[in-house]
């Protein structure tokens, strides 16, 4: 923080921070007087939790403003005036308004879509077979995802437990025997020449390993909220789904 007589000299600034060359410091500025030792709340901004981690080096357990982009097809973007980043999933698993709107958009025949516009830009359902079609899809575009990516759910959530429990390499490769496959965890092994951790038992990481440890488990952590929208996206849609069979 700066000093009382730097704050009245900056108090006019519309930023609330920055590199001041003069000083060689970061100064964030306050429209208040602070003491040292007193309380400052800090906001990061509408940051997604791949933004923090790019940024801050940290992630959010629950990041309200957190968002997963799914490929969508070309046509798409083509039928509806809405920005690609708008075109999203939610934390929660639920479509962005504008998503829905776009698919919904999309999934009409082109020459009903002029009609049909003002309906889809406030919200509503067109139709239940339109709802029914565009519900599948997304939930299959989810689905098509989740197959493709290197791990799993379940792998991924194996591997940050045995980051949390394991003290020395041999614990760690005897939690992660389950995996159908371990390349990455033989990448670092090798990265800090580890070759057969099975020979180190009871040893425990280096300094320098387990700060590597730290920043892969953040990876590791990122990668597993990616997953889980996907995954609560695909039963949001099932329960859509469910609800035009009742």
């Amino acid at each position: 923080m700066v000093d009382a007589e730097q704050f009245d000299s900056h108090s006019q600034r519309l930023t609330d921070g920055g590199f001041e060359e003069d000083g060689n410091a970061y100064c964030f500025y306050a429209r208040a007087h602070y003491k040292k030792g007193d309380q400052v709340l800090l906001c990061y901004g509408t940051y997604t939790n791949l933004e923090l981690l790019e940024h801050y080096g940290f992630l959010l357990q629950e990041n309200p403003n957190d968002k997963v982009f799914i490929p969508l097809e070309p046509a798409i973007y083509f039928s509806t005036s809405w920005p690609m980043e708008s075109l999203y999933i939610h934390h929660n698993g639920k479509p962005s308004f504008a998503l829905l709107a776009a698919l919904r958009l999309w999934a009409t025949p082109q020459s009903k879509r002029k009609s049909v516009g003002h309906l889809v830009y406030s919200g509503s359902q067109l139709s239940a077979d339109n709802e029914i079609f565009i519900t599948k899809w997304l939930s299959k575009i989810c689905a098509t995802v989740l197959k493709n990516l290197p791990t799993s759910i379940d792998e991924d959530t194996l591997l940050l437990n045995a980051m949390h429990s394991s003290q020395d390499l041999f614990t760690f490769m005897e939690i992660t025997k389950p995996m159908s496959s371990r390349d990455e965890i033989y990448t670092f092994l090798d990265a800090h020449d580890m070759k057969d951790a099975h020979s180190f038992t009871g040893v425990i990481l280096s300094r320098k390993a387990r700060r590597s440890m730290d920043r892969w488990k953040l990876a590791v952590q990122w990668r597993l909220k990616y997953k889980k929208v996907l995954s609560d996206c695909i039963s949001c849609c099932n329960e859509i789904l469910d609800s035009f069979i009742k």
